[in-house]
């Protein structure tokens, strides 16, 4: 694999993980705020794993916003280089 594929690849790996985590501290943030009667085990697992499929929906839009970031970069770079010509 070549260094590119290796960072874009890094790069989806994190910022998924990254996403996950943060859906699994709103979890925790919802546990705290939602009073434990009117939790059952069903509704806290199946929130849970809502939590985590929507922080791995916020790392894929990071990720997406990253390569956005990372195509603005060239073509900026490459019209500066254009008008030093």
């Amino acid at each position: 694999m070549s260094g590119k594929a290796v960072t874009f690849l890094l790069l989806f790996v994190m910022s998924i993980g990254l996403g996950v985590l943060m859906g699994e501290w709103f979890y925790h943030l919802f546990l705290k705020a939602v009073p434990p009667v009117a939790l059952s085990q069903f509704n806290t697992q199946a929130a849970r794993i809502a939590h985590w499929l929507y922080g791995a929906g916020v790392g894929l839009v990071m990720f997406v916003w990253a390569l956005i970031a990372i195509a603005l970069n060239k073509v900026t770079s490459m019209g500066s280089k254009k008008s030093q010509a």
